[in-house]
């Protein structure tokens, strides 16, 4: 059974006298035990905002508001507090804080709510037993009341009318017994009370003659206005409890079911229901009366209702259709046209844009007038066009809003989205033209500084409009930057923070400032992940990542893209699903010989590369990855199933050098040479690598007359327009002099050590080249040089070995130099 059915029930209990929400007849145990007050939940809603207070046991409470303070105490008696439920802020758009305490055996909520035209409605639930309040802003509850109005109502003179000439002559023939036994004088009492709307003073009559009169034919009337003064005075409370008026609705239908007044209570009934959210039952009503009698005065009504209830459930095919019988039976049905606008915006608020127009489209072909008495309507149909990227129409109903109504609370931001439109249409003269009269609207306004905003765009987009000062003053066109920054410094909204930030993020990226673009886009992740601006982050992020990724790539940044694809790991937004992303970042790890994870990311390439584009480069970095783990029978099959299979690739040569090393890593020395020589008449090779490889291999060999000549065409032969040239290179400079010493050339060897050591002096290898240097300077005879080389290396070199053997030589000229003193 739902909790709807529970409550349905207890209504039923109460009036047949068995006790109602708050029984006073609760036993003396009952009474000593002290109500717990579980927890509490929140629930936003369509329209309102759902408090549920959950009990341990039935127990009487207090609601006491106050309109000047904006908030609302609700004390329940004898109660105790459960530890854990605690105070508590919250981000609704009608409620800002609940406040609970727990003082001397009594429980006080209080809740702060967000203005003072917030409506409270509240009631009690069993079973669990919960206290149910709601908050409906005013706006909600004008729209209840507004369509209550227009509902039927029991007529005060219906029950029984003023007596007609003939019905007094009637009365006047009862004898006194029977006027007596009937109560006519007491009722009609009552009735006047009731018709001069003097509900509170009409409904004790009422009562009182139901109590005295039990047998009197006016009861069953009595029933009737009964319940309709317990309504209206429900009604005219700010924070309206229907208990008493439904249980008064439910007793008169069950009790006198054959009055002409049962279709009109079922109706009500059926309304509080719908007012209080329970659609099951509210439909259920509903639908008995339609069926019960089909030429009600209240089945119009009724299919209205359920037509909004079944927007209110999100079931919007099904109120479309309803509203569509009820136009087709009433063309000008008032309630149907709101109906049909109301799902349209639903539509549109979910974002299925299509459905929404459609409606729309129908509504306004069938009451062309409605634009221009709802011209608001009109902003809600652009966006619709302007989310289907159909910007000429959209720019039509922007612009009915703009000349319509002016005013308006869209008008402005209307505006902006006709220039919105001119820029999305790369039209950056119109775009300019109407940003410059959006800036100059209620300057400072978040709307004028959005115009701001996209002016800056606009300058960045198209810097070379013809633009005459004397028209326009459009300084955030020519600043652009400096204009972002201003915005962003003093933003009149979250938004518009945002919308400047995000601009200045893509102004980054198109002029392919990527890291500098990534800062701003981070910025923006904080916002909800529901928002446009954290969903535009996150897709700018990954291209700005991907395009950064792509140039370090490029350079051989290998440690600045791994620390760049890192940080963005950090971010928590996905990973970068680019499959030559991923291989530019497998590369890296492979470059720095973090082969496992380079074999990771090449394993994600192989699941992704469904065309095959990188097969022969991952092909290339397998065989790679086998020479620096000296796997060198695996790399040299891989380079030659790469070479057979592959025999038009233009990375041909790479497998070729591969196999190349590999041949050198198995002491192959005159195969590995062959290719080598092959490669030097080959086009679109990197002849300053081969010379350089050549070399390795005649040094392996123990040739060192040809691995100097190899070394010395690697040095001869890159370009040294390179601003950081690659390690071979580097690194030949300095073999190259330790070859030479090795052959007892020290002038030689001494050049190209000292030309090593200029230019690249972070290198692995300077240390050693510091005391080749040394001893070549000792063999020309360049002793003092050699000293302070000497001194130099002892004081700065942190090898051990190196030290040593430095400390050495220098007491050998230390030595050398006190013999030839004594001689």
């Amino acid at each position: 059974m739902t909790h709807r059915h529970i409550f349905r029930s207890l209504i039923w209990l109460a009036v047949l006298g068995l006790g109602i929400l708050l029984n006073p007849q609760t036993s003396v145990e009952s009474r000593e035990a002290l109500t717990r007050v579980e927890n509490y939940r929140l629930g936003s809603h369509q329209g309102f905002t759902r408090i549920l207070i959950q009990l341990s046991q039935d127990s009487t409470y207090r609601l006491l508001t106050s309109h000047a303070d904006a908030k609302a105490v609700l004390w329940i008696r004898n109660a105790t507090l459960n530890p854990k439920v605690q105070s508590n802020a919250f981000r609704d758009s009608r409620l800002a804080e609940i406040q609970v305490e727990e003082i001397q055996k009594n429980v006080k909520f209080t809740f702060r709510l967000k203005g003072r035209d917030i409506r409270l409605v509240h009631f009690v639930k069993h079973q669990p037993e919960q206290i149910v309040i709601d908050l409906k802003s005013q706006g909600t509850v004008s729209k209840q009341v507004a369509r209550k109005k227009k509902q039927p109502t029991l007529k005060a003179a219906s029950p029984a009318s003023r007596p007609t000439q003939k019905q007094s002559r009637k009365f006047r023939a009862l004898d006194s017994e029977e006027k007596l036994k009937s109560g006519r004088k007491d009722y009609y009492k009552a009735l006047k009370l009731f018709q001069n709307k003097d509900y509170a003073q009409a409904l004790p009559a009422f009562k009182r003659f139901q109590q005295k009169y039990r047998e009197s034919r006016f009861l069953t009337d009595a029933a009737y206005l009964i319940a309709e003064s317990e309504y209206n005075l429900t009604q005219r409370d700010s924070y309206p409890n229907y208990e008493r008026a439904l249980a008064a609705y439910q007793y008169a239908m069950r009790t006198f079911p054959d009055s002409q007044f049962y279709d009109h209570a079922l109706f009500k009934a059926a309304s509080i229901y719908e007012d209080l959210g329970y659609t099951l039952e509210a439909r259920t009503l509903y639908e008995k009366g339609i069926k019960e009698n089909k030429t009600s005065r209240y089945n119009a009504f009724r299919e209205t209702g359920m037509g909004l209830m079944l927007i209110e459930e999100d079931k919007l095919e099904d109120a479309y259709n309803t509203f569509q019988i009820l136009l087709r039976q009433s063309p000008q049905n008032a309630d149907a046209k709101k109906g049909l606008f109301q799902i349209a915006q639903r539509y549109y608020e979910a974002g299925d844009y299509q459905k929404a127009l459609k409606i729309f489209e129908d509504v306004v072909k069938r009451w062309p007038d409605e634009l221009m008495e709802q011209p608001e309507v009109n902003y809600t149909i652009g966006e619709i066009y302007f989310n289907r990227k159909q910007y000429p129409k959209a720019r039509r109903y922007y612009f009915n809003l703009v000349n319509l109504a002016p005013d308006s609370p869209n008008a402005h931001q209307g505006l902006n989205r006709i220039g919105d439109t001119y820029l999305l249409e790369k039209n950056g003269m119109a775009a300019l033209t109407v940003f410059n009269k959006s800036l100059n609207i209620r300057t400072g306004s978040a709307e004028s500084q959005y115009a701001q905003i996209r002016l800056a765009d606009v300058g960045i987009r198209f810097p070379g409009l013809p633009v005459k000062d004397l028209i326009f003053d459009v300084s955030p066109y020519y600043h652009p930057y400096r204009s972002l920054e201003e915005v962003a410094g003093n933003p009149q909204s979250q938004d518009i923070l945002a919308e400047a930030t995000f601009s200045r993020g893509s102004a980054y990226y198109r002029e392919q400032r990527y890291l500098e673009a990534i800062e701003q886009f981070k910025r923006l992740l904080p916002f909800e992940e529901e928002s446009k601006f954290h969903r535009w982050a996150k897709n700018y992020l990954r291209l700005s990542m991907v395009h950064l990724i792509d140039q370090y790539a490029k350079q051989n940044g290998h440690l600045p893209l791994l620390y760049a694809y890192a940080d963005y790991l950090n971010l928590g937004i996905g990973e970068l699903n680019r499959a030559l992303t991923q291989l530019q970042i497998g590369e890296s790890y492979k470059a720095i010989g973090m082969n496992s994870e380079a074999l990771k990311f090449f394993e994600k390439v192989k699941s992704a590369d469904i065309n095959g584009a990188y097969t022969d480069r991952l092909f290339l970095d397998l065989g790679e990855i086998h020479l620096n783990e000296n796997r060198f029978k695996e790399a040299e099959r891989v380079a030659r199933t790469f070479i057979n299979t592959y025999t038009d690739s233009p990375r041909l040569p790479e497998a070729q050098i591969i196999l190349a090393r590999a041949h050198l890593g198995q002491k192959q020395y005159n195969r590995s040479i062959e290719i080598f020589n092959t490669l030097l008449d080959s086009e679109n090779v990197d002849l300053p690598k081969i010379h350089y490889l050549m070399a390795e291999a005649w040094f392996a060999r123990e040739d060192l007359r040809n691995a100097a000549r190899a070394y010395r065409k690697t040095v001869d032969t890159y370009d040294r327009t390179i601003r950081h040239p690659p390690e071979y290179v580097q690194s030949a400079y300095y073999k190259l002099g330790m070859v030479l010493y090795m052959q007892n050339q020290p002038a030689p060897s001494l050049d190209a050590l000292m030309a090593g050591r200029k230019l690249f002096p972070d290198h692995r290898l300077k240390g050693w080249a510091d005391y080749l240097i040394i001893d070549n300077l000792d063999r020309l005879h360049k002793k003092d040089q050699a000293e302070t080389e000497l001194k130099t290396l002892v004081a700065e070199s942190r090898d051990d070995l190196l030290q040593k053997a430095a400390q050495s030589h220098l007491k050998v000229l230390d030595w050398e130099k006190r013999l030839k003193e004594l001689l």
